[in-house]
């Protein structure tokens, strides 16, 4: 599958979690600050939640590194933690979870609001091409 296929797929997975979790509420982007993929709100308690995609590819650009920090390191005005969930493919969880903790994201001690969300990706369908019938 191509990247902006898997990438969709794994949104759409990140966002059905977040959604059972009970973060059903769209937030709006704020300006100047990097935008979130995902950014929901739970109308119950008014907690926010962030999310983010990450593919194989990524794993090793340094943008999406600075992302990973970026929004694991986000507070609220009081200094709380805003939980974070990265979706992933199942075979690339292991990678990424290595990546946390060489970025110091996750470890014994830290990271808690840091969430891994492990998405079954659908194996790559064969393109089928259809022969003219004869009539």
């Amino acid at each position: 599958m191509t990247q902006s296929i898997t990438r969709a797929y794994l949104r759409r997975g990140l966002t059905a979690h977040l959604n059972e979790l009970g973060y059903s509420v769209e937030r709006e982007p704020r300006t100047g600050t990097p935008v979130a993929e995902i950014a929901r709100r739970s109308p119950v308690r008014g907690r926010l939640a962030y999310g983010e995609t990450v593919l194989r590819a990524d794993l090793r650009r340094r943008s999406c590194h600075e992302r990973l920090l970026f929004f694991s390191q986000r507070r609220t005005r009081h200094r709380s933690s805003i939980l974070f969930f990265v979706g992933v493919a199942e075979s690339d969880r292991p990678d990424l979870e290595t990546l946390l903790e060489t970025l110091g994201i996750r470890s014994a001690v830290r990271g808690g609001h840091v969430h891994i969300v492990s998405v079954a990706v659908p194996p790559a369908r064969r393109r089928t091409t259809r022969t003219p019938s004869a009539d």
